[in-house]
């Protein structure tokens, strides 16, 4: 099966969109510049897609301003305009979706909850960011007009930094993706908005239920955003993962999608799991576990003291009648309980 490109007027210009896959639709927002084609012809990307579409219809854009959408830049972006972007993707698929906001996206995704709760049943942060305020403004600025005045090398240092441990093939491939989704121009404009906006308050009326995953050896955006970013959302868990790449295909992919398992699909999993002997706290806390999580980290992603957790999972092995935590997980797994 291919992707089904699709274009929508968003205010006088092309929004580019796509679809693959059936179910309920997961809104994968785009990055900082993306290019719809581009990013297909990319087997990581696509298992990625791939793994999504076997309980979700993916849906992606290009924002305007880059990919297949309209390059115009007047007006220029903002986070305003981003999110009725997003509004307008969601509408033309159904009106109500689950998100994937990776990196900046996750801006859009949060005013979007904030103004229409009932376009986005819950959000998955990936990467994310309440702001860049660890980045002095003369870094920022040099960052911008690098990227304004040498967008191929610039775009070569980001692929590298996207993803720390690509080869100089794969480097070479994403510098390209990025040069043919967007000019040095709007690069550098996407930039300036991403790194320059503010939006801790706005996270603080987030009313959706929210999920951060945080990669632990990120160099573009270090997990201290990340858990400040969980820290002002009012209904989110966060879960760190392994690995160092900002790129979600990227790395460990097992650990990703059972942490999103547990959270994508956690109405469906309490609906046929009724015979569980877990309660619902002890569920979550064996999904958490299963991702390679302490009993520490536990404790500060659910607020619970540590002493709690230790209880909670000495619940967990006797009620699964397991002496370790890794084999309560796999027997849990197996018998579909997460």
């Amino acid at each position: 099966m291919d992707q089904n490109i699709c274009f929508l007027d968003f205010e006088g210009r092309e929004l580019a969109y796509s679809t693959y896959g059936e179910g309920p639709p997961i809104v994968v927002g785009p990055r900082w510049v993306s290019h719809l084609e581009e990013e297909w012809s990319d087997p990581n990307q696509r298992a990625f897609y791939a793994e999504l579409a076997k309980t979700h219809m993916v849906v992606r854009f290009d924002r305007i301003g880059c990919g297949l959408s309209s390059r115009e830049l007047v007006p220029r972006p903002t986070i305003e305009s981003e999110s009725r972007q997003l509004e307008a993707v969601i509408d033309a698929v159904g009106g109500s979706a689950v998100m994937f906001a990776s990196s900046c996206c996750c801006f859009a995704a949060s005013l979007l909850a904030v103004r229409r709760p009932d376009a986005v049943e819950r959000i998955v942060f990936f990467g994310g960011y309440a702001s860049r305020n660890d980045i002095p403004e003369v870094t920022k600025r040099s960052l911008i007009e690098f990227t304004r005045l040498n967008w191929r090398l610039a775009a070569q240092m980001f692929a590298g930094l996207f993803d720390p441990r690509a080869s100089g093939d794969e480097i070479a491939a994403y510098t390209r993706m990025q040069r043919v989704a967007a000019t040095a121009e709007a690069a550098s404009i996407f930039l300036d908005l991403d790194l320059c906006v503010d939006l801790r308050e706005v996270l603080r009326e987030v009313p959706v239920p929210t999920l951060v995953l945080h990669r632990r050896g990120d160099r573009t955006v270090p997990i201290g955003r990340g858990r400040e970013l969980a820290s002002l959302l009012p209904h989110a868990r966060f879960v760190p993962l392994t690995g160092d790449s900002h790129l979600p295909w990227k790395d460990d992919q097992r650990e990703l999608f059972r942490a999103l398992a547990g959270f994508v699909h956690d109405g469906a999993v309490a609906e046929t799991n009724g015979a569980s002997p877990l309660s619902s706290r002890e569920t979550e806390i064996l999904r958490l576990v299963a991702t390679g999580m302490s009993n520490r980290e536990i404790a500060a992603t659910l607020v619970l003291s540590e002493h709690t957790v230790h209880r909670h999972i000495a619940n967990i092995l006797r009620k699964l009648a397991q002496s370790t935590r890794a084999a309560a997980a796999t027997q849990a797994a197996r018998a579909g309980i997460i």
